[in-house]
């Protein structure tokens, strides 16, 4: 939806402008920059949330893996982040990788991701 909003801006910033019912409610260039970062992060966990929700082969093995590999692309997003994003969505980001890092320590110290593995 966030991925249809950003093909209409146009539209949707020149309907809003001609509607004064909405205009308190107009997006900044700083808003719609927000919405395009997070449509990348949300593109990168529906890329993840495919991967491990496959019914054709074993999981345990390679969630490891999918929760590194989202992992290391939220580090890369948090790090990349411009100085001028929102506290909001640097705290979310944050908060979201902090998550991960929980679940990727509770895969690792469970036995049977090193059973699934070693098979």
């Amino acid at each position: 939806m966030l991925r249809r909003a950003l093909d209409f801006r146009q539209a949707i910033d020149d309907f809003v402008a001609k509607t004064r019912d909405l205009r308190p409610y107009e997006l900044s260039d700083a808003d719609w920059a927000g919405i395009e970062l997070v449509t990348q992060w949300l593109k990168a966990f529906r890329s993840a949330t495919t991967q491990m929700s496959t019914t054709k082969r074993p999981m345990l093995s390679s969630a490891h893996a999918i929760f590194r590999g989202l992992q290391e692309s939220l580090r890369d997003d948090l790090a990349a982040l411009p100085d001028s994003a929102p506290r909001e969505l640097q705290s979310a980001l944050t908060s979201a990788h902090h998550k991960l890092s929980d679940y990727y320590f509770k895969v690792d110290e469970s036995p049977f991701y090193i059973w699934a593995s070693s098979m």
